[in-house]
């Protein structure tokens, strides 16, 4: 939603919003962008009457705004109609899907195509570090669209990637998640298999080759389908790979034969898939491999996505998005092995609608085990469990203990502050994994290291 309030606002309309949950670093970016953002909803925000009331899916029946809205009969929208309408149909929907993966698959192909000169129209779902802006509206026919699964307003239940009108498709992965919509698998993947259907027979369709699941949806389409991942038996795939520190290098064959060399970095295989995927789309654009490779190279990634905040004092401190036990293993996988030799800390909040729910406890027991230490902290919204029983913090702490890790339940984010501030010690690797703002502990913990430097306390 900060990313469209912002190219609205470049698109020359004037924008105002409200939310109930604003943080860094989209916060900085609207208040840099001169949007005027109310923390929290009141029916005043809607005086005078705006033009259009964009609804986001965070919002439902009984929000003040919403009820006056409906009450003043008001033009309203959501995020996807507002995007179709306004942007898509003019132009060759590039459109990112998947569990996993999906800001940095969309950086990444954004980036490439933009270093090509194609000059592409894009739109991140989050900051990016290689654009001083997470959208962009350029001259060329294309428009890259990260396209969430999620739903897109209580008026309008279904996923948003299918108000996009894709013209090319990157399927990255399908997995459970999103607990609160979609009571199972089989749910999710009636959205993709919807998705799949409206992709014209002129378009293009790239899938992730090593995902059985995504594998399964693939004959139902009726537009062009090409794979990627690590078996020579995708039409891309990655051999030869090899990670220095935190980059990656891996050569590109496509359909058996070597095409180039290229580096990415960033670490772990899953990003190695999500380059794979980029450099397909981008080569169905027209762009040649060693364009590509020198664009790659050069790719600086995601705010929130392995996104080194600090290093002082010999120790790392890096800010991760990951809320789901996939994205936790690969996460933890990749720093392990940028980071051999030191004692890496995973320190998670279990903050999305899923993570509300016990359902994926035992799954974060075996991904947290990647690490040498763990915190973990409480459930901010405790109640989005419902009636299933809710996941416990404390319990998988007390699961990775009896596993051979040391982990810990932290409540607070003062006492996590506290307790990290007393074991770190030089050559730590210290990674934050939320999707919320977890408190701002981040900012805290550098603070904290930049403490030590100051004083020379540094442990």
């Amino acid at each position: 939603m900060g990313s469209l309030a912002g190219m609205l606002r470049e698109s020359g309309y004037r924008v105002t919003g409200s939310d109930a949950r604003v943080y860094p670093p989209m916060s900085d970016f609207l208040r840099a962008a001169g949007i005027d953002v109310m923390e929290g909803f009141d029916a005043g925000g809607l005086s005078p009457p705006p033009d259009l009331v964009v609804i986001g899916n965070a919002v439902s029946r009984g929000n003040v705004e919403v009820e006056a809205t409906l009450d003043q009969r008001l033009p309203f929208a959501s995020l996807p109609e507002v995007l179709r309408d306004l942007y898509l149909r003019q132009a060759d929907p590039i459109v990112v899907t998947g569990t996993h993966g999906k800001t940095t698959a969309t950086a990444m192909i954004a980036h490439l195509l933009s270093q090509g000169g194609l000059d592409p129209s894009f739109l991140i779902a989050g900051l990016t570090l290689d654009f001083p802006r997470p959208f962009h509206l350029g001259s060329g026919p294309h428009f890259i669209i990260e396209g969430d699964e999620y739903d897109s307003a209580f008026f309008a239940k279904q996923a948003k990637f299918l108000s996009y009108l894709p013209q090319v498709v990157l399927i990255n992965n399908i997995e459970y998640d999103h607990a609160d919509i979609y009571p199972d698998l089989e749910h999710i993947k009636t959205s993709f298999r919807q998705l799949i259907n409206i992709v014209p027979a002129a378009g293009l369709i790239v899938a992730n080759h090593d995902d059985p699941v995504v594998g399964g949806l693939l004959p139902r389409s009726l537009a062009p389908v090409q794979t990627f991942g690590l078996s020579p038996s995708a039409d891309w795939y990655a051999t030869k790979i090899e990670t220095r520190g935190r980059r990656v290098s891996f050569t590109v064959c496509r359909q058996g034969s070597e095409l180039e060399r290229f580096e990415l970095p960033l670490s772990g295989l899953h990003n190695v898939r999500n380059a794979l995927g980029a450099i397909a789309i981008a080569t169905h654009a027209g762009l040649e491999a060693s364009t590509l490779a020198a664009a790659l190279g050069s790719f600086k990634g995601v705010q929130r996505r392995q996104q080194v905040i600090a290093e002082a004092a010999g120790i790392t401190l890096i800010d991760d998005f990951a809320h789901h036990p996939t994205a936790v293993d690969e996460t933890l996988a990749g720093l392990r092995q940028a980071y051999p030799d030191s004692r890496l800390w995973a320190v998670f909040e279990p903050a999305s609608a899923s993570n509300a729910k016990r359902i994926f406890e035992e799954r974060y027991v075996a991904a947290l085990g990647r690490a040498d230490r763990v915190i973990l902290a409480a459930v901010p919204r405790p109640e989005r469990s419902g009636d299933e029983e809710p996941f416990s913090p404390k319990r998988v702490a007390e699961a990775l203990l009896a596993a051979g890790t040391e982990a810990l339940f932290v409540a607070d984010i003062e006492g996590i502050a506290q307790q990290l501030d007393h074991d770190m010690h030089k050559g730590d690797v210290i990674v934050f994994m939320s999707n919320g703002g977890f408190g701002g502990i981040q900012r805290t913990v550098c603070d904290l290291l930049n403490d030590r430097v100051d004083t020379g306390t540094a442990k």
